[in-house]
């Protein structure tokens, strides 16, 4: 497998949230931003309807790092908003309220690729000049760009991948827990969620999905090729 050239985002946000989709009275938080929502912020950047982004990037190749332990508050912090809504029953408007659950202040690095260089030049610049806000979760949850570089990133057939998303089961590669220099970990957590969207007369379906793997506070050693590095950090596509 050979090296391929990426976009490498360093952001952060303040309050920022990814719907767990099963989550109802309490919505959970995914630990980091699933492969729709890097997409779409993609999207948001280039300022592209849902139809052209869904149609003319779904194979725009994303990975995430979440970066947080090496801010100055060793970790994302979590706090829990009440959320009041308006539903209708019969011909009466009721009102009721949930939990949403929140990350404070995390920190991602972003990975982008493509095997059409149009595409990423695009991206970059994009980047660097957005057309929209770029926010990760609900719109007014923005986020700041710390930095936006041109990379090349290398294959590895092995190597520890924490703190990121598989796109595959890691039980079925087999794998060991790196326990040298992790006192604390926790199980990933195995997620079904969309990998695109299908848009028609203006209604966004999601479709194609998968099963991804959160590995947060785990560190696991993995031999299979397919990965990529920067250097500092290992990961997957999605």
């Amino acid at each position: 497998m050979n090296s391929v050239d990426a976009i490498r985002l360093h952001i952060q946000g303040l309050l920022n949230s990814f719907r767990e989709p099963k989550s109802h009275k309490i919505h959970r938080t995914l630990p980091f931003p699933p492969q729709t929502t890097l997409i779409g912020f993609a999207g948001a950047a280039l300022g592209l309807s849902e139809g052209t982004l869904w149609k003319e990037f779904k194979s725009l190749r994303v990975a995430v790092v979440d970066v947080s332990k090496t801010s100055d508050l060793g970790g994302a912090g979590k706090a829990e908003d009440l959320v009041k809504y308006k539903k209708y029953k019969d011909s009466d408007i009721e009102s009721s309220i949930y939990v949403r659950e929140l990350l404070y202040k995390p920190e991602y690095m972003v990975y982008y690729a493509s095997e059409k260089k149009d595409i990423l030049e695009r991206l970059f610049n994009a980047f660097l000049n957005p057309v929209y806000a770029l926010s990760l979760g609900r719109d007014d949850e923005l986020i700041t760009i710390k930095s936006v570089e041109k990379i090349n990133l290398k294959p590895i057939e092995s190597g520890e991948f924490e703190e990121t998303i598989l796109p595959f089961d890691p039980v079925e590669e087999g794998f060991e827990i790196d326990m040298s220099s992790q006192r604390y970990f926790e199980p990933y957590s195995t997620v079904l969620l969309p990998s695109t969207f299908i848009v028609k007369n203006g209604v966004r379906e999601p479709a194609g999905f998968k099963k991804y793997i959160f590995l947060k506070n785990l560190k696991i050693v993995l031999n299979k090729d397919g990965g990529f590095t920067d250097g500092k950090y290992n990961f997957f596509f999605l």
